[in-house]
């Protein structure tokens, strides 16, 4: 790598908020891994496997959706409020949420039809689309994360003051519903290091916590095992 070239890896994120976003980007990034390895380990024509893997990456959409919005209505114009070169990257930003709805929407489209299709020929026609729109999907989805990494994280870090993030994060967590937080919550713990966990967990109430292990994970566990797999969560 020259001294000219960005670095793969970000940046140590310092604030609480940047902790948090690093976690949930780590999750999409290995999701979008497991989802080519899943799709390619797909035995020939099983429409029950391929409607269980279909609804577990279902529930990933879910959640990147909700992570989007909460950017599109609440981060976004909170940055652009307050660093004033922020707007073409916004720009930027949200087109990339525009194409990652779009590739989402295929993928989601190709398991429907993997679900149900008896021809052979069909089958195997419908997987080898869905194996290239998990790749665009997981290029598509890196590329973005890395650009909003390199052009969000300075500010938390350097810019804003402990009080505005403290806001940002009241304004956030107004969108954080419990169907949300039932599957946020285990999907970030689960691609969680030992460290990571134990730093989220701390800065959590300890009743989250109670509820997590014992609602929550089992659940995330049962819908995400033709992703993750049994042992993995």
């Amino acid at each position: 790598m020259t001294d000219t070239e960005p670095s793969s890896v970000p940046p140590v994120p310092i604030s609480e908020h940047s902790r948090v976003l690093m976690a949930m980007h780590k999750a999409m990034r290995a999701d979008s891994q497991r989802l080519l390895g899943a799709v390619d380990a797909l035995p020939a024509g099983d429409t029950e496997q391929s409607a269980a893997l279909g609804r577990a990456f279902a529930a990933i959409v879910g959640l990147i959706h909700d992570h989007h919005w909460t950017e599109d209505d609440v981060m976004y114009p909170f940055l652009l409020a307050r660093v004033p070169t922020f707007e073409s990257d916004a720009i930027r930003l949200e087109d990339d949420h525009v194409e990652l709805d779009a590739a989402m929407a295929r993928i989601n489209a190709r398991f429907r039809l993997l679900a149900h299709q008896l021809s052979g020929r069909l089958w195997q026609d419908t997987r080898g689309h869905l194996l290239e729109e998990a790749a665009t999907f997981d290029r598509v989805l890196v590329d973005h994360l890395d650009r909003e990494e390199a052009v969000v994280l300075p500010p938390f870090e350097s810019l804003l003051s402990e009080a505005d993030q403290h806001t940002l994060q009241k304004e956030e967590a107004k969108l954080s519903t419990y169907r949300h937080m039932r599957m946020a919550v285990p999907w970030v713990l689960a691609n969680a290091t030992p460290d990571e966990e134990a730093s989220l967990r701390a800065t959590a109430p300890r009743l989250l916590g109670v509820i997590q292990d014992r609602v929550w994970e089992p659940r995330f566990a049962r819908v995400m095992a033709p992703l993750y797999g049994p042992t993995e969560v």
